[in-house]
């Protein structure tokens, strides 16, 4: 097994390269650059119910420059059961314009309360994530709502189960719906990602994101994600 990795590594950052070279291609045909987001997730669970979440992320118009979001995420979570975790979030987004020529962007801030529910489950080696959000956004000094549903498959590569050492891919997609002030479908977000866990509770993810817009032309983005999960109790 262990001289067949090197290969499947190989592969799929192979397919990986070709998928976002041809998105690339098309986006840059729709004058819309290839952007990225740079994303930190933290997990820290104080107890085997409660776990709090902290994420942050950069997000930019062009790969590594032109910022388009910053914002942070501290989330509250209870296990109610290993399958069904509720959560409680608050938000702080700046979002930033496209830099014109001359260089100038237009600033906005917004707010954010956010509540939802997690819900695991495995088939075979798959681990599957459903995750139902509804946020309450505040910004333009006005009140808009949003639901979100996204649904995540965790599938381990070299071994059976995602562990230290395993190769992992990491297969999405979410759509979100405005709700208020009207009811409208606000974007749809694709994505697949290749991942490396260095130990039990830190892993690498590598992937290329396609967010379609029903108002515009869609957006590409390369993703990197550093995800931490630590525990301060005994297992």
């Amino acid at each position: 097994m262990k001289d067949k990795i090197p290969h499947i590594v190989l592969k799929l950052w192979f397919i990986i390269i070709i998928l976002v070279g041809s998105f690339h291609r098309v986006t840059a045909q729709e004058e819309n650059p290839l952007g990225s987001w740079y994303i930190y997730n933290g997990f820290f669970n104080v107890s085997p119910k409660i776990e709090l979440f902290f994420e942050t992320q950069l997000r930019t118009w062009e790969v590594i420059s032109n910022p388009q979001v910053f914002f942070f995420r501290p989330y509250f979570n209870y296990n109610v059961s290993e399958n069904f975790q509720p959560g409680l979030g608050l938000e702080y987004h700046i979002n930033w314009s496209f830099e014109d020529i001359d260089g100038s962007k237009l600033k906005e801030e917004e707010f954010r309360i956010t509540i939802q529910t997690m819900l695991f489950q495995k088939i075979g080696r798959v681990a599957v994530q459903h995750r139902f959000r509804y946020e309450f956004r505040f910004l333009d000094e006005k009140g808009k709502q949003r639901t979100r549903y996204r649904i995540q498959l965790g599938i381990p590569i070299t071994k059976s189960k995602i562990e230290k050492g395993v190769l992992f891919a990491t297969i999405g997609n979410e759509f979100m719906v405005n709700t208020q002030p009207e009811l409208d479908l606000s974007q749809n977000r694709s994505y697949v990602l290749l991942g490396y866990q260095f130990t039990p509770g830190l892993n690498f993810q590598f992937g290329y994101m396609y967010i379609a817009r029903p108002d515009a032309n869609g957006w590409s983005r390369l993703q990197f994600f550093l995800t931490q999960k630590l525990y301060y109790y005994e297992k």
